[in-house]
């Protein structure tokens, strides 16, 4: 008997881009925000080149929440207007802020948008 996981083609792009988002957001994490010696380095001067300067602009997408945030204004949105490209950005972002330490607003966020996503498509009459 065989149990293969069948997926239709709609979902390959979801689950492609939640990999991709998880992907680049551990990236960022263990790269940027971790190694105590860019830490070191950035804390003096958190805009003085590229490396300090990506690690703060992620630094602060998370800080305040605003990563989960936005991921959840994004999942109620296309919760409430049924939008599948919504509903693929809050899926994304709440990915990405999953990783970076925003667990509290994202985890809804990434629930709600692959509510969206698995709904059947309408059929027009």
């Amino acid at each position: 008997m065989s149990f293969a996981l069948r997926l239709g083609r709609r979902a390959w792009l979801p689950l492609a881009l939640a990999g991709v988002s998880l992907l680049l957001a551990s990236l960022a994490r263990h790269r940027l925000v971790e190694p105590a010696d860019l830490t070191a380095a950035c804390d003096a001067a958190p805009w003085s080149d590229l490396a300090c300067s990506t690690r703060t602009v992620v630094i602060q997408a998370f800080a305040a929440q605003r990563l989960a945030i936005f991921a959840l204004a994004c999942a109620l949105l296309a919760t409430l207007r049924r939008t599948r490209a919504v509903a693929l950005l809050a899926l994304a972002t709440g990915c990405a802020a999953l990783v970076l330490y925003s667990v509290w607003l994202a985890a809804p966020a990434v629930l709600l948008a692959a509510l969206v996503l698995v709904r059947p498509a309408e059929r027009a009459t």
